[in-house]
């Protein structure tokens, strides 16, 4: 089981993973214990970027700094475990440039991220969706969804067409550019709940942060007919 250990005086930094609901946070003296990190959490991006951190693997009620051989103390006793989702509420009272308080304004803008998400959406040209659509077996399209944004083709669903394009992966009503991620992204949530109070709409962003709102009643099913008769 892995253990994280840091000063109170820089649980701002908690922020990256707070969106991590399966984790338990506990408090102990001017220390703030976080713990049940699955493998692939404890060797994430997020966790390598918070600083004044301590990463720990418990053996025997011993702590082992992670890849040390030799144990460094005990777990303490007594430790009283809560949701860090409630340990952590969004409004923390310290601010600088690494958070925020909730009574202020903070701009969401996408970042290029290493995190690799499956493409759920392509945006295509018109000439380029065409080309194939038309001539598509009817298996092929029948899993997908489209819209048009701007004169262009946005197909929706998997597997993604053999077109060139720009591809999106999907999240909170979201569809967001392959390889960007919200610089504020623990924020997620709650800009889905601003944006698309009901989820009647997909929100479709642009590498410049720019955004624009999809009725999901506008999204049609992808057929040769749907394509011929709306671009007719």
């Amino acid at each position: 089981m892995y253990f994280l250990e840091i000063n109170k005086e820089h649980k701002e930094f908690l922020g990256t993973i707070r969106h991590w609901e399966n984790l338990k946070t506990a408090y102990e003296t001017n220390t703030i214990w976080v713990k049940d990190f699955s493998t692939e959490q404890i060797n994430s991006v997020e966790i390598l970027q918070i600083p004044y951190a301590k990463i720990f693997v418990l053996k025997e009620n011993l702590l082992f700094e992670k890849d040390k051989l030799l144990p460094v103390k005990k777990l303490p006793s007594g430790l009283l475990w809560t949701p860090i989702l409630r340990a952590l509420p969004v409004s923390l009272p310290k601010f600088n440039h690494n958070f925020f308080g909730i009574d202020q304004k903070i701009k969401m803008v996408l970042k290029p991220s290493e995190n690799v998400k499956e493409a759920y959406a392509l945006l295509a040209d018109y000439e380029e969706a065409k080309s194939y659509i038309l001539t598509a077996p009817k298996y092929r399209l029948e899993p997908l969804r489209w819209v048009v944004i701007d004169k262009k083709v946005l197909i929706i669903g998997t597997p993604l067409l053999p077109l060139k394009g720009d591809s999106y992966w999907f999240d909170n009503n979201f569809l967001i550019p392959s390889g960007y991620d919200f610089e504020w992204n623990v924020l997620t949530k709650i800009l889905q709940k601003q944006l698309n109070p009901f989820e009647e709409n997909i929100i479709f962003w642009n590498k410049d942060s720019s955004y624009s709102s999809i009725l999901k009643n506008n999204i049609k099913e992808l057929s040769i007919s749907s394509f011929r008769l709306t671009f007719s």
